[in-house]
């Protein structure tokens, strides 16, 4: 009798070892999922005035879409700022500039905070080729700017060696032309109800002159420039 219930329990025991096989599988396959090294999070760059241990956007040094050629001893690198998303960062946004030149003891950044992104960037040539000035549009990133809702954009001027940093519009709609020569850079633009023209020198980045071309009326759901 007692020979026979051996048997019976054997036999239970050996249906079982398939299911307690591949429990101890995924219990082995959890274990190593939570004690596997997490990726170490990406490394920021800090800009100068800030605390090392300010906690916030990523921000990694990155060249630019198409290089700029500024000669031989200087180069003109975009900051990039990452948000975390879950346990990754993602969608960057261009936020400063900064220049590199063979005789840099630190970066030199373009604009004094981050507080901005940069949603253009060209080059401004003379006739030769020659870089004259870079041209950025700019939208305010900052607090206050978020709590208005209103995405206007600046328009900046930069030296081509990252020497001076100039606003020459502001408040901007919509950037419609964008044309240059050696001596005078063209824009055509919205602003509030109105199209405008301004010419700025590429000498000094001064408004040489800032007119209105048309007016803008609403219609329905549609603008018509008259």
């Amino acid at each position: 009798m007692k020979t026979a219930l051996l048997f019976v329990n054997l036999r239970r025991f050996n249906t079982l070892l398939p299911s307690l096989a591949l429990l101890l599988m995924a219990v082995a396959f959890a274990w190593a999922a939570l004690t596997t090294d997490k990726p170490s999070p990406p490394k920021t760059v800090v800009p100068p005035g800030q605390a090392e241990s300010w906690v916030g956007d990523v921000l990694e040094l990155r060249k630019l879409d198409n290089d700029l050629d500024l000669g031989p001893k200087i180069v003109m690198l975009k900051v990039v700022s990452k948000k975390k998303s879950g346990s990754a960062y993602d969608s960057s946004e261009i936020r400063n500039l900064v220049f590199v030149s063979d005789d840099s003891e630190s970066l030199k950044w373009v604009f004094p905070s981050q507080d901005q992104e940069l949603v253009s960037v060209h080059p401004l040539k003379n006739s030769t080729g020659d870089i004259k000035g870079i041209y950025v549009e700019s939208v305010a990133k900052s607090s206050e700017a978020k709590a208005s809702g209103f995405h206007l954009s600046s328009i900046y001027l930069v030296s081509a060696d990252g020497s001076s940093l100039k606003k020459v519009l502001s408040d901007i709609d919509e950037v419609v032309s964008r044309r240059n020569d050696a001596h005078k850079l063209r824009l055509i633009y919205k602003k509030e109800n109105t199209v405008r023209m301004a010419q700025i020198d590429m000498q000094d980045f001064k408004v040489l002159t800032d007119r209105e071309l048309a007016k803008l009326n609403q219609l329905g759901s549609e603008q018509h420039c008259f």
